[in-house]
C-alpha cells in the first residue's frame, strides 16, 4: 500500500505540474482549483489524466486560446510517443490500478492468516506486485526529475536578459498594432510589394488612434518605425522622392 501512495503521490506531481495554463487575470484561481481537483482524485482517474495529458498520442492537437488581449501563461511537459508506446503505457498503469484495487478491497477473502501456505501464497503475490511498482515508481521519478529540471531551465531564462528580450518580441509580434500593420501591407500594397508608412500610420491613426497615442508606454518605441524594425515581421527600406525627401516603405517578410 505504501507503494501504491507513492506511485499516486509521483502522478498528482506530475498531473500537477506538467500542464500550467491561464490567463493573467484568474490564474492564481484556475491554479488553486486545480490543485483541489487533483488532490482528490482517485489512482484510476490520476493515470487517465497522466496518459492523456502527458504520454500525448500523435494525434494529440494543441491547446487553442481565446481571442483576448490578456496576457496568457502555458507551461506544457510532453512525452511524445508512438501509437503503440502509447497504448502499451495505458495497459500497463490501468492493470496497476485494477491490482491496486484489488488489493484494498479483496484481499481479505482470499487470506487465511491462520494457513501458512495462504500466507506464503500472499506474500509471493505482494513481491511481484511490488517490483512492478518500483519499476514504475522509478520511472516516474526520472520524468519528475526530468520536469523539475525543465522548470528550473525555463524560469532561468526567463529571468535572463536573453528571455526578457524574448516575451518583449513575442508580445509584439503578436500585438493587435503589428497585425493590423501586417493586414494593411497585404491590402494596400504597391505593384512592387511594398506599402508607404506614412499611408499605414493615417490608417492606423484612423481605426485604432488609442494604439497610437500609446505607443511608447504599451510597446516601448516612439514611431512606428521603430516598431515595425523591433517586430522583425517586416523588411523596411527607405527611397528618396522627386522633391529631395525621404519615405518610408514596409512589407511582410512572407511576401
Amino acid at each position: 500500500m505504501l507503494l501504491f501512495q507513492q506511485l499516486e503521490y509521483l502522478l498528482k506531481h506530475i498531473v500537477l505540474n506538467g500542464n500550467i495554463s491561464g490567463y493573467v487575470g484568474d490564474f492564481h484561481a484556475k491554479r488553486a482549483k486545480q490543485v483541489a481537483t487533483v488532490s482528490t482524485q482517485t489512482l484510476g482517474k490520476l493515470v487517465s489524466q497522466y496518459i492523456d495529458d502527458i504520454h500525448a498520442s500523435p494525434e494529440t492537437e494543441d491547446e487553442e486560446f481565446d481571442d483576448n488581449d490578456e496576457a496568457h501563461i502555458s507551461f506544457k511537459f510532453r512525452i511524445k510517443s508512438d501509437s503503440a508506446h502509447f497504448e502499451t503505457k495505458r495497459a500497463a498503469l490501468s492493470r496497476l490500478v485494477n491490482e491496486r484495487n484489488e488489493l484494498v478491497h479483496h484481499l481479505l477473502p482470499h487470506f487465511i492468516p491462520s494457513s501458512p501456505d495462504s500466507c506464503q501464497e500472499i506474500a509471493r503475490k505482494l513481491d511481484a506486485q511490488s517490483e512492478t511498482v518500483r519499476q514504475e515508481i522509478k520511472n516516474l521519478s526520472e520524468i519528475v526529475n526530468s520536469l523539475d529540471e525543465g522548470k528550473k531551465q525555463l524560469l532561468a531564462f526567463l529571468n535572463s536578459e536573453d528571455g526578457k528580450s524574448h516575451l518583449e518580441l513575442q508580445f509584439i509580434k503578436g500585438s493587435r498594432l503589428v497585425v493590423l500593420l501586417r493586414e494593411i501591407s497585404e491590402q494596400v500594397q504597391r505593384d512592387d510589394g511594398w506599402t508607404l508608412l506614412s499611408i499605414a500610420g493615417q490608417l492606423v491613426k484612423q481605426h485604432v488612434p488609442e494604439e497610437i497615442s500609446r505607443l511608447k508606454p504599451n510597446y516601448g518605441h516612439k514611431t512606428l518605425k521603430s516598431l515595425i524594425v523591433a517586430s522583425e515581421v517586416f523588411d523596411v527600406r527607405e527611397e528618396h522622392t522627386q522633391n529631395g525627401g525621404v519615405r518610408v516603405l514596409y512589407r511582410s517578410k512572407e511576401t
